[in-house]
C-alpha cells in the first residue's frame, strides 16, 4: 500500500468523525466528538460518580484509539462538558510533546476534565539477516517477543462539581486486560507528566482538592 493511499485513509477517518461544533475553536486534536458525560452539574456524590464513569469511558477510548495501519503510543482527552477532544502523540512516543499540546489548548477551558494514557504495545523489530560468511543479506521485520504490556493512565477533574485526581494501570495480554489497579499520582514518569496537563491552570485554584488524591481502581 503506497503513501498516498494511507494518507487518503487517514483523511477519510478524520472527516468521518468531524462535528460542526468542533470548528468553533481552532484545535490540533486528532478527533473531536460530542461529550456525553462531561463536567456539568452540581457537587455531590452524583458528580463524583459521573467522573468515575467518565474515566472508565476514557480508558475504553484510549485502548480503542487507532490510526489506519497503526496505533498511538499515548493519547490524551479533554472535556469542557460539550466537546470531547482526543490528542494523539505523533508516533515517536514523546509524552512531553503531547502534554505540552494539551496544556496550550486546555487553557481555554474553564472547568476542564482531562485524561491521559500511555499505550506501549509490544512492537515488531527489524533484524539483519547474515549469510554463513557473515555478510549482510537482508533486513526482516520480526514480530514482538511478547504479547504482554502495561498501560498507565491519569485523570483529573476541576469543575462541574468535582475536584479530583486518580491514576492507575492495566496489564494486558494483547488487547485483553488481565489485571488492573491504582497508582499513586507520582509513581511513574507517565503519571507525573500527565499531572502537568493542568499545570498553573486557574481551575486548580478555583476548584481545589478537598481530600487526599484517591486511587480506587
Amino acid at each position: 500500500m503506497d503513501d498516498d493511499t494511507i494518507t487518503n485513509e487517514i483523511l477519510a477517518s478524520f472527516a468521518e468523525h468531524l462535528v460542526p461544533e468542533a470548528f468553533a475553536t481552532p484545535t490540533r486534536a486528532h478527533r473531536v466528538t460530542l461529550e456525553l458525560a462531561g463536567p456539568i452539574g452540581t457537587a455531590g456524590p452524583e458528580a463524583r460518580s459521573r467522573f468515575d464513569r467518565w474515566v472508565d469511558a476514557r480508558i475504553g477510548d484510549a485502548l480503542a484509539a487507532s490510526w489506519p495501519h497503526d496505533r498511538p503510543l499515548a493519547v490524551a482527552f479533554t472535556s469542557d462538558g460539550h466537546l470531547l477532544r482526543r490528542y494523539d502523540e505523533d508516533g515517536c512516543g514523546q509524552l512531553d510533546w503531547l502534554v505540552g499540546l494539551v496544556r496550550r489548548e486546555v487553557a481555554a477551558i474553564d472547568t476542564p476534565w482531562v485524561f491521559g494514557a500511555t499505550l506501549p504495545r509490544p512492537q515488531p523489530s527489524w533484524e539483519m539477516v547474515y549469510d554463513e560468511d557473515g555478510n549482510e543479506i537482508d533486513e526482516v521485520l520480526r514480530p514482538p517477543s511478547t504479547s504482554v504490556w502495561t498501560a498507565t493512565w491519569y485523570a483529573e477533574a476541576r469543575g462541574g462539581g468535582v475536584a479530583d485526581t486518580v491514576a492507575g494501570y492495566l496489564h494486558l495480554d494483547g488487547e485483553e486486560v488481565i489485571a488492573s489497579g491504582p497508582l499513586d499520582l507520582r509513581a511513574t514518569t507517565a503519571t507525573r507528566e500527565f499531572h502537568r496537563m493542568l499545570y498553573r491552570h486557574p481551575a486548580r485554584r478555583l476548584h481545589p482538592l478537598r481530600r487526599r488524591n484517591r486511587a480506587t481502581r
